[in-house]
Protein backbone atom coordinates (compact mmCIF):
# COMPACT_ATOMS: atom_id res chain seq x y z
CA UNK A 1 0.00 0.00 0.00
CA UNK A 2 1.26 3.51 -0.66
CA UNK A 3 1.37 5.35 2.55
CA UNK A 4 1.26 8.84 4.05
CA UNK A 5 4.64 10.12 5.18
CA UNK A 6 4.68 9.84 8.71
CA UNK A 7 3.90 6.78 8.32
CA UNK A 8 6.23 5.38 6.16
CA UNK A 9 8.57 7.06 8.93
CA UNK A 10 6.90 5.07 11.50
CA UNK A 11 7.51 1.83 8.98
CA UNK A 12 11.51 2.40 8.38
CA UNK A 13 11.58 2.34 12.28
CA UNK A 14 10.03 -0.78 13.14
CA UNK A 15 11.68 -2.27 10.02
CA UNK A 16 15.16 -1.09 11.31
CA UNK A 17 14.37 -2.98 14.85
CA UNK A 18 17.63 -4.38 16.13
CA UNK A 19 19.83 -2.60 13.75
CA UNK A 20 22.17 -2.45 17.32
CA UNK A 21 22.72 -5.78 16.64
CA UNK A 22 23.58 -5.64 13.63
CA UNK A 23 27.66 -5.16 12.57
CA UNK A 24 28.91 -2.09 13.71
CA UNK A 25 28.48 1.04 11.34
CA UNK A 26 32.50 1.58 11.52
CA UNK A 27 33.30 -1.41 9.40
CA UNK A 28 34.30 -0.85 6.08
CA UNK A 29 32.06 -0.96 3.19
CA UNK A 30 32.10 -4.11 1.61
CA UNK A 31 34.28 -4.22 -1.97
CA UNK A 32 34.84 -6.23 -4.61
CA UNK A 33 38.05 -8.15 -4.14
CA UNK A 34 41.05 -6.39 -5.57
CA UNK A 35 43.00 -9.11 -7.58
CA UNK A 36 45.93 -7.88 -6.75
CA UNK A 37 45.71 -8.36 -2.88
CA UNK A 38 44.17 -11.74 -3.73
CA UNK A 39 45.09 -14.63 -2.00
CA UNK A 40 47.63 -16.93 -4.22
CA UNK A 41 44.84 -19.99 -5.26
CA UNK A 42 47.72 -22.41 -6.19
CA UNK A 43 49.02 -22.19 -2.75
CA UNK A 44 45.65 -22.12 -0.46
CA UNK A 45 43.73 -24.39 -2.67
CA UNK A 46 46.03 -26.19 -4.96
CA UNK A 47 48.80 -27.89 -2.48
CA UNK A 48 48.33 -29.44 0.54
CA UNK A 49 49.07 -27.48 3.43
CA UNK A 50 50.57 -29.00 6.92
CA UNK A 51 47.61 -28.73 9.17
CA UNK A 52 47.90 -29.58 12.67
CA UNK A 53 44.66 -30.77 14.53
CA UNK A 54 45.60 -29.69 18.17
CA UNK A 55 46.60 -26.45 16.88
CA UNK A 56 43.41 -23.48 17.67
CA UNK A 57 40.62 -23.39 15.08
CA UNK A 58 40.19 -20.59 12.93
CA UNK A 59 36.76 -20.05 10.68
CA UNK A 60 38.49 -17.39 8.39
CA UNK A 61 36.76 -14.28 7.96
CA UNK A 62 32.90 -14.08 8.58
CA UNK A 63 30.84 -11.71 6.27
CA UNK A 64 27.50 -10.11 6.58
CA UNK A 65 25.91 -11.78 3.72
CA UNK A 66 22.78 -9.97 1.77
CA UNK A 67 20.16 -12.24 0.11
CA UNK A 68 20.82 -12.13 -3.60
CA UNK A 69 18.03 -12.54 -6.26
CA UNK A 70 17.63 -15.77 -6.00
CA UNK A 71 17.69 -16.39 -2.49
CA UNK A 72 15.61 -13.69 -2.28
CA UNK A 73 12.88 -14.73 -4.06
CA UNK A 74 13.31 -18.55 -3.02
CA UNK A 75 12.74 -17.20 0.77
CA UNK A 76 9.47 -14.94 -0.28
CA UNK A 77 7.93 -17.92 -2.12
CA UNK A 78 8.59 -20.09 0.97
CA UNK A 79 7.51 -17.94 3.14
CA UNK A 80 4.00 -17.42 1.37
CA UNK A 81 3.51 -19.98 -0.20
CA UNK A 82 3.67 -18.34 -3.15
CA UNK A 83 6.09 -17.66 -6.29
CA UNK A 84 5.91 -14.01 -6.82
CA UNK A 85 9.27 -13.62 -8.56
CA UNK A 86 9.38 -10.00 -7.18
CA UNK A 87 13.10 -10.11 -7.91
CA UNK A 88 13.30 -10.68 -11.36
CA UNK A 89 13.44 -6.67 -11.68
CA UNK A 90 16.29 -5.96 -9.20
CA UNK A 91 19.64 -4.83 -10.03
CA UNK A 92 21.99 -7.91 -10.92
CA UNK A 93 24.16 -8.88 -8.41
CA UNK A 94 28.21 -7.99 -9.25
CA UNK A 95 30.42 -10.88 -9.52
CA UNK A 96 33.12 -11.69 -7.86
CA UNK A 97 35.52 -14.78 -7.82
CA UNK A 98 32.78 -16.27 -10.61
CA UNK A 99 29.90 -16.11 -8.22
CA UNK A 100 26.99 -13.59 -7.63
CA UNK A 101 26.82 -14.32 -3.97
CA UNK A 102 29.64 -13.04 -2.79
CA UNK A 103 29.27 -11.15 0.38
CA UNK A 104 31.73 -8.12 -0.85
CA UNK A 105 29.83 -7.44 -4.01
CA UNK A 106 26.25 -7.31 -2.34
CA UNK A 107 26.20 -3.79 -1.69
CA UNK A 108 23.03 -2.04 -1.45
CA UNK A 109 22.44 0.83 -3.58
CA UNK A 110 19.59 3.57 -3.80
CA UNK A 111 17.95 2.10 -6.19
CA UNK A 112 18.63 -1.30 -4.55
CA UNK A 113 16.67 0.21 -1.22
CA UNK A 114 13.79 1.52 -3.18
CA UNK A 115 13.50 -2.09 -4.67
CA UNK A 116 13.39 -3.92 -1.79
CA UNK A 117 10.17 -1.05 -0.22
CA UNK A 118 8.42 -1.81 -3.74
CA UNK A 119 8.65 -5.52 -3.13
CA UNK A 120 8.14 -5.54 0.61
CA UNK A 121 4.88 -3.62 -0.30
CA UNK A 122 3.23 -6.43 -2.68
CA UNK A 123 4.85 -8.73 -0.47
CA UNK A 124 2.53 -7.02 2.86
CA UNK A 125 -0.24 -6.36 0.23
CA UNK A 126 -0.28 -10.05 -0.50
CA UNK A 127 -0.45 -11.37 2.80
CA UNK A 128 -3.05 -8.91 3.64
CA UNK A 129 -5.21 -10.69 0.63
CA UNK A 130 -5.01 -13.84 2.00
CA UNK A 131 -5.22 -12.89 6.14
CA UNK A 132 -7.09 -15.79 6.68
CA UNK A 133 -4.11 -18.06 5.77
CA UNK A 134 -1.70 -16.77 8.00
CA UNK A 135 -3.38 -15.86 11.06
CA UNK A 136 -2.70 -18.23 13.55
CA UNK A 137 -5.72 -17.48 15.84
CA UNK A 138 -9.62 -15.96 15.48
CA UNK A 139 -9.54 -12.40 16.12
CA UNK A 140 -13.02 -12.36 16.93
CA UNK A 141 -12.12 -14.78 20.12
CA UNK A 142 -9.25 -13.47 21.59
CA UNK A 143 -9.75 -9.86 19.77
CA UNK A 144 -7.57 -8.06 17.01
CA UNK A 145 -4.27 -6.76 18.92
CA UNK A 146 -3.68 -9.98 20.73
CA UNK A 147 -3.97 -11.80 17.35
CA UNK A 148 -1.87 -9.75 15.56
CA UNK A 149 0.75 -10.27 18.11
CA UNK A 150 0.70 -13.92 17.83
CA UNK A 151 0.94 -13.61 13.99
CA UNK A 152 3.50 -11.19 14.79
CA UNK A 153 5.45 -13.74 16.71
CA UNK A 154 5.01 -17.03 14.42
CA UNK A 155 5.46 -15.03 11.01
CA UNK A 156 8.29 -13.12 12.57
CA UNK A 157 10.00 -16.17 13.15
CA UNK A 158 9.92 -17.53 9.62
CA UNK A 159 11.15 -14.52 7.99
CA UNK A 160 13.49 -13.56 10.49
CA UNK A 161 15.03 -17.23 10.56
CA UNK A 162 14.61 -16.87 14.58
CA UNK A 163 12.23 -15.78 17.36
CA UNK A 164 11.92 -12.30 18.17
CA UNK A 165 12.75 -10.94 21.29
CA UNK A 166 10.19 -8.85 23.25
CA UNK A 167 11.41 -5.50 22.49
CA UNK A 168 11.04 -6.07 18.50
CA UNK A 169 7.24 -7.55 19.27
CA UNK A 170 6.43 -4.73 21.19
CA UNK A 171 8.10 -2.37 18.82
CA UNK A 172 6.81 -4.03 15.76
CA UNK A 173 2.91 -4.50 17.16
CA UNK A 174 3.31 -0.61 17.57
CA UNK A 175 2.30 -0.45 14.30
CA UNK A 176 -1.25 -1.40 14.81
CA UNK A 177 -1.55 2.12 16.18
CA UNK A 178 -0.32 3.75 13.22
CA UNK A 179 -2.60 1.54 11.23
CA UNK A 180 -5.51 2.68 13.21
CA UNK A 181 -4.72 5.78 11.71
CA UNK A 182 -5.50 5.01 8.11
CA UNK A 183 -8.59 4.49 6.42
CA UNK A 184 -9.03 0.81 6.09
CA UNK A 185 -9.68 -2.50 8.78
CA UNK A 186 -7.49 -1.85 11.54
CA UNK A 187 -6.23 -5.74 11.88
CA UNK A 188 -5.37 -5.83 7.86
CA UNK A 189 -3.49 -2.57 7.60
CA UNK A 190 -1.24 -3.25 10.78
CA UNK A 191 -0.52 -7.30 9.06
CA UNK A 192 0.50 -5.30 6.01
CA UNK A 193 2.95 -3.01 7.98
CA UNK A 194 4.25 -5.15 9.69
CA UNK A 195 5.08 -7.45 6.98
CA UNK A 196 6.41 -4.72 5.37
CA UNK A 197 8.33 -3.85 7.85
CA UNK A 198 9.53 -7.60 8.45
CA UNK A 199 10.96 -8.04 4.55
CA UNK A 200 12.82 -4.56 4.93
CA UNK A 201 14.81 -5.63 7.77
CA UNK A 202 18.23 -5.77 7.68
CA UNK A 203 17.32 -9.40 9.48
CA UNK A 204 15.28 -10.25 6.76
CA UNK A 205 17.46 -9.21 3.85
CA UNK A 206 20.90 -10.30 5.48
CA UNK A 207 22.06 -13.43 6.99
CA UNK A 208 22.74 -11.67 10.33
CA UNK A 209 25.22 -13.69 12.63
CA UNK A 210 26.26 -12.97 16.22
CA UNK A 211 27.47 -16.26 17.29
CA UNK A 212 27.63 -16.42 21.14
CA UNK A 213 31.05 -17.41 23.28
CA UNK A 214 32.76 -20.46 23.59
CA UNK A 215 34.54 -21.47 26.61
CA UNK A 216 37.76 -20.97 26.55
CA UNK A 217 37.59 -19.49 23.54
CA UNK A 218 37.99 -15.86 23.83
CA UNK A 219 38.88 -15.18 19.77
CA UNK A 220 35.89 -17.96 19.07
CA UNK A 221 32.28 -17.39 18.88
CA UNK A 222 30.17 -20.23 18.12
CA UNK A 223 26.96 -19.75 15.80
CA UNK A 224 23.74 -19.82 17.37
CA UNK A 225 21.30 -22.83 16.34
CA UNK A 226 19.65 -20.28 14.07
CA UNK A 227 22.01 -18.95 12.73
CA UNK A 228 23.44 -22.92 11.40
CA UNK A 229 19.54 -23.34 10.37
CA UNK A 230 19.80 -20.75 7.93
CA UNK A 231 23.75 -21.32 6.68
CA UNK A 232 22.70 -24.55 5.89
CA UNK A 233 19.36 -24.07 3.86
CA UNK A 234 20.91 -21.04 2.08
CA UNK A 235 23.61 -23.19 0.90
CA UNK A 236 21.59 -26.55 -0.16
CA UNK A 237 18.25 -24.78 -1.03
CA UNK A 238 19.43 -21.15 -1.16
CA UNK A 239 16.27 -20.16 0.99
CA UNK A 240 14.97 -20.18 4.18
CA UNK A 241 14.90 -22.74 7.04
CA UNK A 242 11.56 -24.91 7.03
CA UNK A 243 9.63 -25.83 10.07
CA UNK A 244 11.77 -29.19 10.68
CA UNK A 245 15.42 -26.70 10.74
CA UNK A 246 13.82 -24.16 12.69
CA UNK A 247 12.26 -26.77 15.49
CA UNK A 248 16.36 -28.39 15.54
CA UNK A 249 17.94 -24.54 15.70
CA UNK A 250 15.15 -24.33 19.19
CA UNK A 251 16.32 -27.69 20.08
CA UNK A 252 19.77 -27.05 20.37
CA UNK A 253 20.31 -30.43 17.75
CA UNK A 254 22.71 -27.94 15.96
CA UNK A 255 24.88 -27.25 18.41
CA UNK A 256 26.52 -30.65 17.32
CA UNK A 257 28.39 -31.61 14.41
CA UNK A 258 26.47 -34.85 14.33
CA UNK A 259 23.35 -32.51 14.39
CA UNK A 260 23.98 -30.36 11.59
CA UNK A 261 25.23 -33.43 8.97
CA UNK A 262 22.03 -34.96 10.15
CA UNK A 263 19.99 -32.13 8.72
CA UNK A 264 21.98 -31.15 5.70
CA UNK A 265 21.50 -35.12 5.07
CA UNK A 266 18.11 -34.16 4.88
CA UNK A 267 18.06 -30.70 3.01
CA UNK A 268 20.00 -32.59 0.22
CA UNK A 269 17.67 -35.80 0.04
CA UNK A 270 14.96 -32.88 -0.71
CA UNK A 271 13.88 -31.94 -4.90
CA UNK A 272 15.05 -28.37 -3.34
CA UNK A 273 18.92 -29.07 -3.17
CA UNK A 274 19.31 -29.74 -6.57
CA UNK A 275 17.39 -26.32 -7.66
CA UNK A 276 19.41 -24.85 -4.90
CA UNK A 277 22.56 -26.30 -5.38
CA UNK A 278 22.01 -26.27 -9.31
CA UNK A 279 23.17 -22.10 -9.18
CA UNK A 280 26.81 -23.10 -7.98
CA UNK A 281 27.37 -25.48 -11.37
CA UNK A 282 25.37 -22.93 -13.23
CA UNK A 283 27.95 -20.10 -12.45
CA UNK A 284 31.07 -22.19 -11.90
CA UNK A 285 30.70 -23.92 -15.58
CA UNK A 286 29.28 -20.86 -16.85
CA UNK A 287 26.18 -22.64 -18.28
CA UNK A 288 23.68 -19.94 -17.59
CA UNK A 289 25.59 -17.45 -19.60
CA UNK A 290 24.02 -19.13 -22.64
CA UNK A 291 20.80 -17.96 -21.96
CA UNK A 292 21.96 -14.58 -23.13
CA UNK A 293 24.30 -15.60 -26.07
CA UNK A 294 24.65 -13.38 -29.46
CA UNK A 295 25.50 -15.39 -32.30
CA UNK A 296 26.23 -13.56 -35.63
CA UNK A 297 23.25 -14.80 -37.87
CA UNK A 298 25.68 -14.94 -41.17
CA UNK A 299 27.79 -17.48 -39.62
CA UNK A 300 25.05 -18.74 -37.28
CA UNK A 301 21.53 -18.13 -38.65
CA UNK A 302 19.50 -20.49 -36.74
CA UNK A 303 20.89 -19.39 -33.73
CA UNK A 304 17.85 -17.69 -31.01
CA UNK A 305 16.36 -17.99 -28.08
CA UNK A 306 14.82 -22.03 -28.58
CA UNK A 307 18.77 -23.25 -29.34
CA UNK A 308 19.81 -21.07 -26.22
CA UNK A 309 17.44 -22.42 -23.95
CA UNK A 310 18.05 -26.34 -25.44
CA UNK A 311 22.12 -25.77 -25.02
CA UNK A 312 20.96 -24.74 -21.45
CA UNK A 313 18.92 -27.41 -20.14
CA UNK A 314 21.08 -29.75 -22.27
CA UNK A 315 23.73 -28.58 -19.95
CA UNK A 316 21.51 -28.47 -16.30
CA UNK A 317 20.89 -32.34 -17.33
CA UNK A 318 24.27 -33.86 -17.74
CA UNK A 319 25.73 -31.65 -14.43
CA UNK A 320 22.86 -32.81 -12.56
CA UNK A 321 23.35 -36.67 -13.62
CA UNK A 322 27.00 -36.60 -12.47
CA UNK A 323 26.20 -34.46 -9.72
CA UNK A 324 23.36 -36.58 -7.96
CA UNK A 325 23.12 -40.03 -9.69
CA UNK A 326 24.16 -43.15 -8.17
CA UNK A 327 25.46 -44.92 -10.94
CA UNK A 328 28.44 -41.65 -11.19
CA UNK A 329 30.51 -38.92 -9.85
CA UNK A 330 31.89 -35.78 -10.46
CA UNK A 331 34.75 -37.10 -12.25
CA UNK A 332 31.96 -37.99 -14.99
CA UNK A 333 31.81 -33.81 -15.00
CA UNK A 334 35.23 -34.25 -16.42
CA UNK A 335 35.45 -37.42 -18.94
CA UNK A 336 31.86 -39.02 -19.72
CA UNK A 337 32.07 -39.84 -23.62
CA UNK A 338 28.06 -39.24 -23.72
CA UNK A 339 25.61 -36.36 -23.28
CA UNK A 340 21.78 -35.75 -23.02
CA UNK A 341 19.92 -34.58 -25.93
CA UNK A 342 16.28 -34.57 -27.61
CA UNK A 343 15.76 -35.59 -30.92
CA UNK A 344 16.52 -32.29 -32.45
CA UNK A 345 19.45 -31.11 -30.69
CA UNK A 346 21.02 -34.67 -31.59
CA UNK A 347 20.09 -34.05 -35.07
CA UNK A 348 22.09 -30.49 -35.00
CA UNK A 349 25.13 -32.15 -33.42
CA UNK A 350 25.61 -35.39 -34.91
CA UNK A 351 24.86 -37.17 -32.10
CA UNK A 352 22.94 -41.04 -32.44
CA UNK A 353 21.03 -43.31 -30.33
CA UNK A 354 18.17 -40.32 -29.63
CA UNK A 355 14.68 -40.30 -30.36
CA UNK A 356 11.56 -38.13 -29.52
CA UNK A 357 11.58 -34.89 -27.43
CA UNK A 358 13.04 -35.66 -24.19
CA UNK A 359 16.36 -35.33 -22.99
CA UNK A 360 17.89 -38.75 -22.61
CA UNK A 361 21.42 -39.94 -22.78
CA UNK A 362 22.86 -40.53 -25.71
CA UNK A 363 25.33 -43.08 -27.17
CA UNK A 364 29.13 -42.69 -26.29
CA UNK A 365 31.05 -41.05 -28.85
CA UNK A 366 35.20 -40.29 -28.43
CA UNK A 367 34.71 -36.37 -29.32
CA UNK A 368 32.92 -36.11 -25.90
CA UNK A 369 34.24 -35.93 -22.55
CA UNK A 370 32.36 -34.15 -19.81
CA UNK A 371 31.93 -30.49 -19.83
CA UNK A 372 34.73 -29.42 -21.52
CA UNK A 373 32.92 -30.59 -24.78
CA UNK A 374 29.45 -28.99 -23.81
CA UNK A 375 28.25 -26.62 -26.59
CA UNK A 376 27.04 -24.37 -23.64
CA UNK A 377 30.41 -24.57 -22.40
CA UNK A 378 31.83 -24.10 -26.19
CA UNK A 379 29.41 -21.54 -26.92
CA UNK A 380 30.20 -19.03 -24.44
CA UNK A 381 33.90 -19.10 -24.76
CA UNK A 382 33.66 -18.25 -28.27
CA UNK A 383 33.43 -15.26 -30.08
CA UNK A 384 29.82 -14.71 -31.81
CA UNK A 385 31.48 -15.56 -35.33
CA UNK A 386 34.09 -17.95 -34.52
CA UNK A 387 36.04 -19.73 -32.08
CA UNK A 388 37.95 -18.12 -29.50
CA UNK A 389 41.38 -20.57 -28.54
CA UNK A 390 42.03 -17.82 -25.75
CA UNK A 391 38.26 -17.59 -24.11
CA UNK A 392 38.40 -21.05 -23.81
CA UNK A 393 42.02 -21.54 -22.25
CA UNK A 394 41.15 -18.79 -19.67
CA UNK A 395 38.06 -21.08 -18.96
CA UNK A 396 40.20 -24.05 -18.30
CA UNK A 397 42.56 -22.22 -16.45
CA UNK A 398 40.45 -20.35 -14.07
CA UNK A 399 37.59 -22.31 -13.69
CA UNK A 400 38.67 -25.90 -13.76
CA UNK A 401 42.61 -25.14 -12.45
CA UNK A 402 41.48 -22.38 -10.53
CA UNK A 403 45.10 -20.51 -11.90
CA UNK A 404 43.80 -17.06 -13.48
CA UNK A 405 45.83 -15.09 -15.13
CA UNK A 406 46.81 -11.54 -14.54
CA UNK A 407 44.83 -8.76 -17.08
CA UNK A 408 47.34 -7.81 -19.95
CA UNK A 409 50.14 -5.21 -19.45
CA UNK A 410 48.49 -1.55 -19.84
CA UNK A 411 50.99 -1.12 -22.64
CA UNK A 412 49.56 -3.83 -24.45
CA UNK A 413 47.10 -3.24 -27.11
CA UNK A 414 44.78 -6.56 -27.66
CA UNK A 415 43.17 -6.22 -30.97
CA UNK A 416 42.04 -9.53 -32.26
CA UNK A 417 43.11 -10.64 -35.71
CA UNK A 418 41.07 -9.78 -38.58
CA UNK A 419 39.18 -12.80 -40.33
CA UNK A 420 40.89 -13.99 -43.07
CA UNK A 421 38.99 -16.71 -44.73
CA UNK A 422 42.51 -18.73 -46.35
CA UNK A 423 43.51 -19.25 -42.45
CA UNK A 424 42.30 -21.12 -39.55
CA UNK A 425 41.59 -19.71 -36.07
CA UNK A 426 44.43 -21.32 -34.96
CA UNK A 427 47.32 -19.93 -37.38
CA UNK A 428 45.54 -16.69 -37.12
CA UNK A 429 46.13 -16.68 -33.39
CA UNK A 430 49.76 -17.87 -33.70
CA UNK A 431 51.34 -13.96 -33.27
CA UNK A 432 49.42 -14.09 -29.82
CA UNK A 433 52.70 -16.39 -28.82
CA UNK A 434 54.85 -14.65 -31.03
CA UNK A 435 54.66 -11.42 -29.61
CA UNK A 436 57.55 -11.05 -27.00
CA UNK A 437 55.07 -8.88 -24.59
CA UNK A 438 52.39 -11.15 -24.81
CA UNK A 439 54.18 -14.93 -24.62
CA UNK A 440 53.81 -14.98 -20.78
CA UNK A 441 49.94 -15.74 -20.71
CA UNK A 442 49.06 -17.13 -23.98
CA UNK A 443 52.06 -19.72 -24.15
CA UNK A 444 49.66 -20.73 -20.64
CA UNK A 445 46.37 -19.71 -22.79
CA UNK A 446 46.32 -20.80 -26.18
CA UNK A 447 48.10 -23.96 -26.71
CA UNK A 448 45.00 -25.32 -24.04
CA UNK A 449 42.33 -23.28 -26.07
CA UNK A 450 43.67 -24.72 -29.20
CA UNK A 451 42.70 -28.32 -28.50
CA UNK A 452 39.07 -27.30 -28.51
CA UNK A 453 39.42 -26.46 -32.33
CA UNK A 454 37.27 -28.98 -33.61
CA UNK A 455 34.13 -27.75 -31.92
CA UNK A 456 32.32 -24.28 -33.76
CA UNK A 457 31.36 -21.71 -31.91
CA UNK A 458 27.80 -23.45 -31.34
CA UNK A 459 29.53 -25.94 -29.91
CA UNK A 460 29.63 -28.53 -33.05
CA UNK A 461 32.13 -30.89 -34.17
CA UNK A 462 33.97 -29.89 -37.61
CA UNK A 463 36.85 -31.01 -39.30
CA UNK A 464 37.73 -28.15 -41.83
CA UNK A 465 37.53 -24.45 -41.37
CA UNK A 466 37.61 -22.04 -44.12
CA UNK A 467 38.74 -25.10 -46.61
CA UNK A 468 41.27 -25.78 -44.37
CA UNK A 469 41.82 -29.49 -42.14
CA UNK A 470 41.34 -28.75 -38.72
CA UNK A 471 44.36 -28.95 -35.81
CA UNK A 472 43.44 -29.84 -32.11
CA UNK A 473 46.45 -30.94 -30.72
CA UNK A 474 47.20 -28.81 -27.85
CA UNK A 475 49.30 -28.61 -24.46
CA UNK A 476 48.97 -28.16 -20.84
CA UNK A 477 51.61 -26.39 -18.54
CA UNK A 478 51.83 -25.11 -14.71
CA UNK A 479 50.00 -27.30 -13.14
CA UNK A 480 50.31 -30.21 -10.18
CA UNK A 481 49.84 -33.32 -12.00
CA UNK A 482 48.46 -32.14 -16.28
CA UNK A 483 51.37 -31.04 -17.80
CA UNK A 484 51.74 -32.38 -21.06
CA UNK A 485 50.44 -32.63 -24.66
CA UNK A 486 46.97 -33.04 -25.60
CA UNK A 487 45.25 -34.67 -28.38
CA UNK A 488 41.87 -32.39 -28.65
CA UNK A 489 39.41 -31.29 -25.95
CA UNK A 490 38.32 -35.20 -25.34
CA UNK A 491 41.87 -36.05 -23.99
CA UNK A 492 41.91 -32.74 -22.08
CA UNK A 493 38.42 -33.91 -19.84
CA UNK A 494 40.24 -36.87 -19.41
CA UNK A 495 42.84 -35.57 -17.73
CA UNK A 496 41.02 -33.76 -15.41
CA UNK A 497 38.92 -36.53 -14.38
CA UNK A 498 42.25 -38.24 -13.02
CA UNK A 499 43.53 -34.92 -12.25
CA UNK A 500 44.45 -34.05 -8.51
CA UNK A 501 45.04 -30.37 -9.58
CA UNK A 502 41.66 -30.26 -10.93
CA UNK A 503 39.19 -31.61 -8.11
CA UNK A 504 40.75 -29.62 -5.68
CA UNK A 505 39.66 -26.87 -7.62
CA UNK A 506 36.49 -28.52 -7.84
CA UNK A 507 36.29 -28.08 -3.96
CA UNK A 508 38.04 -24.76 -3.93
CA UNK A 509 35.38 -23.21 -5.71
CA UNK A 510 32.95 -24.84 -3.93
CA UNK A 511 34.54 -23.27 -0.71
CA UNK A 512 33.64 -19.88 -2.29
CA UNK A 513 30.34 -20.48 -3.11
CA UNK A 514 29.61 -22.00 0.13
CA UNK A 515 31.24 -19.26 2.18
CA UNK A 516 30.14 -16.05 -0.08
CA UNK A 517 33.99 -14.96 -0.46
CA UNK A 518 37.66 -15.76 -1.39
CA UNK A 519 39.65 -17.98 0.67
CA UNK A 520 42.19 -16.89 2.72
CA UNK A 521 45.69 -18.56 4.50
CA UNK A 522 43.13 -19.19 7.55
CA UNK A 523 41.15 -21.37 5.06
CA UNK A 524 43.73 -23.54 4.03
CA UNK A 525 43.30 -26.55 6.13
CA UNK A 526 39.55 -26.43 5.89
CA UNK A 527 39.55 -26.34 1.98
CA UNK A 528 42.20 -29.18 2.16
CA UNK A 529 39.66 -31.29 4.61
CA UNK A 530 37.31 -30.65 1.91
CA UNK A 531 39.33 -32.13 -0.71
CA UNK A 532 40.45 -34.97 1.69
CA UNK A 533 36.31 -35.78 2.18
CA UNK A 534 35.57 -35.27 -0.93
CA UNK A 535 38.50 -37.53 -2.52
CA UNK A 536 37.19 -40.23 0.34
CA UNK A 537 34.28 -40.23 -0.68
CA UNK A 538 34.12 -41.59 -4.32
CA UNK A 539 34.21 -37.79 -5.57
CA UNK A 540 30.77 -37.72 -4.62
CA UNK A 541 28.87 -34.13 -4.65
CA UNK A 542 26.44 -34.62 -1.73
CA UNK A 543 30.05 -35.55 0.17
CA UNK A 544 31.78 -32.33 -0.83
CA UNK A 545 28.83 -30.24 0.74
CA UNK A 546 28.41 -32.12 4.15
CA UNK A 547 31.91 -32.30 4.48
CA UNK A 548 31.62 -28.28 3.94
CA UNK A 549 28.71 -28.23 7.05
CA UNK A 550 31.19 -30.22 9.31
CA UNK A 551 33.65 -27.99 9.06
CA UNK A 552 34.49 -25.39 12.00
CA UNK A 553 34.29 -22.74 8.99
CA UNK A 554 30.46 -23.33 9.31
CA UNK A 555 30.11 -23.46 12.69
CA UNK A 556 32.04 -20.61 14.12
CA UNK A 557 33.46 -17.17 13.60
CA UNK A 558 35.87 -15.23 14.47
CA UNK A 559 34.89 -13.13 17.61
CA UNK A 560 37.10 -10.50 16.55
CA UNK A 561 37.33 -8.19 13.20
CA UNK A 562 36.29 -10.02 10.34
CA UNK A 563 39.44 -9.34 8.49
CA UNK A 564 42.12 -10.32 11.51
CA UNK A 565 42.24 -13.17 14.16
Amino acid sequence: MRLPLPVLVALLGAALVACEEAPPSSSPAPTAPDPSTAADPASLGMLQPVCDPDLPTDPGPSLPRRLDRTEYDHTIRDLLGEDLRLAADFVPEEEALGFDNNARALQVTPLHAEQFLSAAERVGAFVGEHLDRFLPCDPDVIGDRACLEAFLRAFGRRAWRRPLDEDEVTRLAALYDVAATLDEPVLRASVELIVEALVQSPHFLYRVEMGEPVPGRPDLLRLTGYEVAARLSYLIWRSMPDEALLASAEAGTLRRAAGVTAEARRLLADPRARDGLWGFFAQWLRIEEVLRLERDPHDYPGWDDAWARRLYDQGRRFVEHAAWSLDTDLRALFDAPYTFADATLASDYGWSGVVGDAFVQTDADATLAGVVTLPAVLAVTSKPNRTSPINRGLFVRDRLLCTPLPPPPPSVVVVPPDPDPSLTTRELFAAHTADEACRGCHRLIDPIGFAFEHFDAVGRWRDVENGRPIRSDGAVTGTLDLDGQLDGAADLGRALADSEHAHRCVSLQFFRFAFGRGESEADACAIDGMYGAYVAGGYRFAGLVEQVTRSDAFRFRRALDEEAP
